[in-house]
């Protein structure tokens, strides 16, 4: 009895089915890069090579890398201005300008408030997210003062991703996806039915899961399928509402703009 259960709850998920979101094709271009890391609103292409950090515009080319922090882990194009990287071999994240030169970098392991991350992304300002494995909490940190501004209640599972704008982050665990402002206050949580990875779209969601995409409407909760062409769905960039997928060296993009009938 217990089998056939299991099996019948396997197919309901598994036939699970969503509204459909069209999109429109905008275009192509070429790209030989290990990652591609994102587009942002100049039209400014990031990505990384043999653990270089690369940034393409205008028929000019800067890079930044230092092989002595480890592996780049992470970068948040966010403010294109100020772009953080964050190394987790070293525990250390770098801020650099839009020239890719640095401003600054912060070593978690020498300052006062040591901290233990796996996950950073911006905040406002001259502030971070950040989670800290040691306490389990989501901290907002100064990256003038080197001190905690919020910090959040301890977090039960261990986020995989992080992500945020100016006003809000979400953490993605194998059971939640889960909503703070940026005073740490709690806004909501919602279940994550298979999701692997999000990326904001203004302040709604886009989520992936296995070689789809989802659009999450944050006003009303409505999930919609996006319909795409078949390209797997490996990386992937959302500049407000413009969807980047790279593939077999193109990044074609996609307007998410609701089609009108």
């Amino acid at each position: 009895m217990k089998k056939v259960l299991f099996f019948l709850m396997l197919f309901g998920y598994i036939t699970h089915s969503y509204a459909q979101r069209n999109v429109t094709v905008q275009d192509s271009i070429s790209l030989q890069a290990d990652k591609f890391l994102g587009i942002d609103s100049f039209g400014a292409v990031y990505y990384s090579n043999d653990n270089i950090f690369y940034k393409e515009w205008n028929d000019q080319q800067w890079q930044f890398g230092d092989f002595i922090l480890g592996q780049l882990t992470y970068v948040s194009i966010l403010n294109p201005l100020k772009i953080v990287l964050f190394y987790e071999p070293s525990n250390t994240v770098v801020l650099i300008d839009k020239y890719l030169n640095e401003i600054d970098r912060i070593n978690f392991n020498t300052i006062s408030e040591f901290k233990n991350l796996s996950l950073v992304s911006p905040a406002n300002d001259n502030s971070i997210w950040l989670f800290d494995i040691n306490t389990q909490q989501l901290e907002i940190f100064d990256t003038i003062t080197n001190k905690t501004l919020v910090t959040t209640q301890p977090i039960n599972e261990l986020p995989s991703i992080l992500r945020s704008n100016f006003n809000y982050c979400w953490i993605l665990t194998s059971e939640t996806i889960v909503k703070f402002n940026i005073y740490g206050s709690f806004m909501e949580s919602i279940k994550n039915e298979g999701f692997t990875d999000i990326r904001i779209a203004n302040n709604d969601l886009i989520l992936s899961n296995e070689n789809n995409l989802y659009y999450r409407t944050s006003a009303t909760g409505k999930i919609e399928k996006i319909n795409l062409p078949e390209i797997p769905v490996k990386q992937f960039y959302v500049t407000n509402e413009i969807l980047y997928i790279y593939h077999q060296s193109k990044i074609y993009s996609f307007d998410l703009t609701p089609q009108k009938n």
